[in-house]
């Protein structure tokens, strides 16, 4: 049977402070995948962080989008989450890109939620991936799986993006595997193995997340045993500590 491939929100968020070089590094060494969100600088830097103000994860306030790189490296990223992690730093998206290209034990190795796309964007993402080789390692979802124009948009600056289309039910698997725009199918619920050997089959891979998933530890082993090719779960570190073998539907 194959292995399910593990995806880490936000990296090991259950454990260490999201979004950060310790929940990747935690993450990727354990042979996960790992799921970050960036967001776009005054200056134009891309940097992982899932709000679009700094206020919940550091010790700082303010728009990310109205601020320079050079004031959000000032920032600790940790200490809101324990003392043990004071220092850590937002991160940029091509830093996070190196920690995959240094650690990553599968492939793909990173989930990219992109949720709002500035014009250019897509370009500065895809030439950021070609600089690490990683174009074909990156699983797009956010905004580009329930919006055809997103990913256009992503197809348009390179058809080498992987990017996923959502399917809230077995019922729009058939649609799903119509779009022209993507090689995954984001199913929001937990599948039957026929419901993978029907994406599979159709030329695509399926990543399972949505609640029944990414909350609940029987859902994620249930789709690894059905034999999903990717589950995003945001309780990764209690996936490892319930046992590897389950989770990888062995």
């Amino acid at each position: 049977m194959k292995k399910t491939i593990i995806c880490a929100h936000r990296g090991l968020e259950d454990s260490t402070p999201e979004n950060t070089r310790a929940a990747f590094e935690g993450g990727l060494v354990q042979g996960m995948a790992v799921e970050m969100d960036i967001q776009r600088t005054a200056d134009d830097h891309l940097v992982v962080m899932h709000d679009p103000t700094v206020d919940r994860t550091t010790d700082g306030s303010g728009e990310i989008a109205q601020m320079t790189l050079a004031q959000i490296k000032t920032l600790d990223a940790g200490s809101w989450y324990g003392p043990q992690f004071a220092g850590q730093r937002v991160i940029t998206f091509d830093e996070a890109l190196e920690l995959a290209v240094s650690h990553k034990l599968v492939s793909p190795s990173v989930a990219l939620d992109v949720k709002l796309l500035p014009p250019d964007t897509t370009t500065m993402i895809r030439d950021c991936l070609e600089n690490h080789g990683m174009i074909e390692e990156v699983v797009c979802i956010g905004a580009g799986r329930k919006s055809v124009e997103v990913r256009r948009q992503f197809h348009e600056v390179s058809d080498r993006f992987q990017c996923a289309v959502t399917a809230d039910d077995p019922e729009e698997i058939d649609a799903a595997l119509n779009d022209d725009y993507s090689t995954w199918v984001y199913a929001r619920f937990v599948p039957t193995a026929e419901d993978v050997l029907r994406v599979n089959g159709g030329g695509k891979r399926m990543i399972v997340s949505g609640p029944c998933v990414a909350y609940d530890i029987n859902g994620v082993h249930e789709a690894c045993r059905a034999g999903a090719d990717m589950v995003l779960t945001w309780h990764p570190t209690t996936l490892r500590l319930v046992g590897p073998e389950a989770a990888n539907g062995d």
